[in-house]
């Protein structure tokens, strides 16, 4: 029967280690899988509850903070998420939130001093662990949406409406009167009014205009492959790195406006936030 299971769990999660494969054989077999055919009823808790945290792998701060029963620095932290996470997707490359919710409660179960989540006087909230699976929900959907944005882009294929991430106009396409010549001299007209050293200019409607019309030749050198250098795209474009370039640009791709939406939604959350904070 350990066989068996070892065969089927090496065929489902080839990166395993061995001792988290023995780890969840136990596991199962004391859960009472008696036959591969039980297997069906094992849920994602119960892979879940297996996994093992490396604890070897994380950095000397959080090694130390366990050990002395201490809270983390915030960056410690964020390097725990990153290298759990990385861990996670190598049993599971989609992690459900239901799993994650799982192995975060261990963790602060365990190390309640260094991880549980606090009220302003001290005392443990009752979901004691949230912060963490957020954090760790967070860092997997980022994962994930790097490695479906990076095969997208590698294999050629038109982006849909489920790979744009929310976007409006990921690949918006030239307007029907403009050519790729005709957009490159107004992107060049930028770089001249830019160049000029006119702060007055960066209000100006010509500018405006400009970055409107200029939309699909900036998409098109974002997405290109190899990925851009930040200093290439900053030569090309230099008021997509001003306030106002970037407002216009986010709108025409998401079809939000920033401003606009920030001031709404402090306006609806701003007192609780004051009264939390």
């Amino acid at each position: 029967m350990d066989e068996d299971l070892k065969d089927i769990i090496l065929r489902a999660l080839p990166l395993i280690s061995k001792e988290t494969q023995q780890s969840l054989i136990h596991k199962l077999l004391s859960d009472g899988v008696e036959s591969t055919q039980d297997l069906k009823f094992v849920t994602e808790d119960d892979i879940a509850e297996t996994f093992q945290v490396p604890w070897d792998l994380m950095p000397m701060e959080i090694q130390a903070a366990v050990a002395e029963g201490k809270r983390p620095s915030p960056a410690a932290r964020r390097q725990m998420v990153r290298i759990l996470a990385d861990e996670m997707r190598k049993h599971e490359l989609n992690p459900t939130r239901a799993q994650c919710v799982t192995i975060c409660r261990n963790i602060v179960r365990k190390y309640p001093q260094s991880f549980a989540d606090l009220c302003d006087n001290g005392q443990l909230l009752e979901e004691d662990y949230i912060s963490l699976v957020i954090q760790i929900k967070n860092r997997i959907d980022n994962l994930k949406r790097t490695s479906n944005f990076r095969h997208s882009r590698l294999s050629g294929m038109k982006r849909g409406s489920t790979n744009n991430y929310g976007c409006a106009r990921f690949e918006p396409g030239l307007l029907p009167e403009e050519t790729n010549e005709t957009v490159e001299r107004k992107r060049q007209r930028l770089e001249e009014i830019y160049h000029q050293d006119d702060s007055s200019m960066v209000e100006k409607d010509e500018v405006k205009e400009l970055m409107k019309v200029t939309f699909d030749l900036q998409r098109r050198q974002i997405n290109a492959l190899p990925v851009p250098a930040i200093r290439d795209l900053r030569g090309r474009w230099p008021y997509l790195f001003t306030h106002n370039g970037l407002y216009t640009h986010f709108e025409l791709l998401t079809d939000i406006k920033v401003l606009r939406t920030l001031e709404v939604a402090m306006e609806e959350c701003g007192p609780t936030i004051l009264e939390i904070f």
